[in-house]
């Protein structure tokens, strides 16, 4: 995983051409930083945990702002609105014993490659005559590793 530094954040913020105020920049390092898909009120008890006096309305703001440009991703997990730094295309494993998510990476390599989610995505367009699809969410849910291995020293 990338650590993002304040240079690289400023740097990011720049190039979408967002203003770098002290909350933004502090709001930034913490999210793009995040591996656990926070919610907003997951990220402002974070930040406020770590010292930092910022609203909740100015988070949800900055991560709207953020989102809009392009910077993370929302997503539905756990009934919950979570937001993603990493926007290249991943599907996520979420453990029902511990509720920790991950990234399961798409590429070539991979569990799921990008040409399968495309035919999928092509397939149900087709079957639902009319419709289209804009993008296409895989959600992987079980039991993780070291929930397992805890269950079978039980």
């Amino acid at each position: 995983m990338t650590v993002y530094e304040k240079e690289d954040v400023v740097k990011i913020l720049k190039n979408k051409k967002i203003k770098v105020t002290p909350n933004r920049l502090y709001i930034a390092i913490k999210l793009f930083n995040s591996t656990d898909h926070p919610s907003i009120d997951e990220l402002h008890q974070n930040l406020i945990k770590s010292g930092k006096r910022v609203s909740f309305t100015s988070v949800y703001n900055i991560v709207k702002l953020f989102k809009n440009a392009g910077l993370v991703q929302e997503i539905m997990l756990q009934n919950k609105i979570r937001y993603d730094a990493n926007i290249t295309p991943h599907a996520h494993f979420i453990c029902r014993k511990c509720e920790k998510i991950w990234d399961v990476q798409i590429d070539d390599n991979s569990i799921l490659n990008r040409e399968d989610l495309i035919n999928f995505k092509n397939i149900v367009e087709e079957k639902l005559s009319g419709y289209k699809v804009d993008s296409v969410e895989v959600n992987l849910i079980g039991i993780c590793k070291d929930c397992s291995n805890k269950n079978s020293e039980a």
